[in-house]
């Protein structure tokens, strides 16, 4: 069975599914969209609608721990990411004849697990993919979880990372007057990150560099050259272990993680970009969606 959090989802993060009304006989085209960490459906929802206007099928899953505040990740491990995405799969199978993969981060190891594990996934669109931990002392959670739970990263003393603590925040609620002394004292509980979650996404990456050199299927590649969550050379290093010979890599200039969404000026371009490339490797799409 799907996921079912058993903690407050707001209902733009809960997981998606958008169904196209396609003619009879049609080869149904579906698109599984996985988020990354500490992401949410959200990020993809209005990307996700303008492929089902295209005419496919777009199926995304809520993973484990997300959706949320942080602290829900507190004891989810990486086994249960995994489970909700073989999940996803199975449900986008049901209803589809040819499935694609669009993912994001994180999302891209979980896209790779699944194109290896069932073998029919006809291609991949990855944003944003990592291949390494963004800081080095990431690789020690592994010990640091068992004496120290928590990590509270609005106490950072660098910038970027006091700008994405803001950033996840206002993207919750951007109602929030986050320099507003009540928020301030709620903020070490809201933005506080578990770490037996941060070693779960570790874990993730490092299986990720696993996958890499064993994904041939058709890939295509978008980053954003002002990424700080995941730096282009993320991009670079993943496209040269690729062995499909078929596989494209776009870096945008002035882009950063999010681009996907509404407020990146890219997004329209990306998101055609997205869409031509499944309508390239799924001939029948254009019959689903009247082109």
């Amino acid at each position: 069975m799907p996921f079912q959090a058993t903690y407050d989802v707001q209902p733009d993060r809960r997981a998606y599914t958008f169904e196209p009304g396609i003619p009879n006989g049609s080869r149904q085209v579906g698109v599984l969209v996985f988020h990354g960490f500490i992401g949410s459906p959200l990020s993809s929802r209005p990307m996700a609608e303008y492929l089902n206007e295209q005419g496919f099928y777009v199926h995304c899953p809520l993973l484990p721990g997300h959706g949320s505040y942080p602290d829900k990740l507190y004891g989810v491990s990486s086994q249960a990411w995994l489970a909700e995405v073989e999940e996803a799969y199975r449900v986008a199978r049901k209803a589809c004849d040819d499935l694609f993969i669009v993912a994001h981060s994180m999302g891209n190891v979980l896209a790779a697990h699944v194109a290896l594990k069932f073998g029919d996934i006809r291609g991949i669109a990855m944003l944003a993919p990592v291949i390494d931990v963004p800081d080095s002392r990431l690789r020690l959670v592994k010990y640091a979880r068992f004496f120290m739970p928590w990590y509270y990263p609005h106490k950072s003393k660098r910038e970027s990372m006091q700008h994405l603590v803001r950033e996840r925040v206002l993207d919750f609620d951007p109602t929030i007057d986050f320099d507003s002394p009540e928020f301030q004292a709620q903020l070490p509980q809201v933005s506080r990150v578990p770490l037996s979650g941060m070693h779960a996404m570790v874990q993730m990456i490092e299986k990720g560099r696993t996958l890499w050199p064993r994904l041939d299927v058709p890939v295509r590649i978008f980053a954003g050259e002002d990424d700080f969550a995941a730096p282009p050379e993320n991009a670079r290093q993943i496209f040269a272990l690729l062995p499909t010979q078929d596989k494209e890599l776009q870096i945008y200039p002035g882009v950063g993680h999010e681009m996907m969404r509404p407020f990146e000026p890219i997004h329209r371009t990306l998101w055609n970009s997205v869409s031509a490339f499944i309508s390239e490797y799924a001939p029948i799409a254009s019959s689903a969606n009247g082109q």
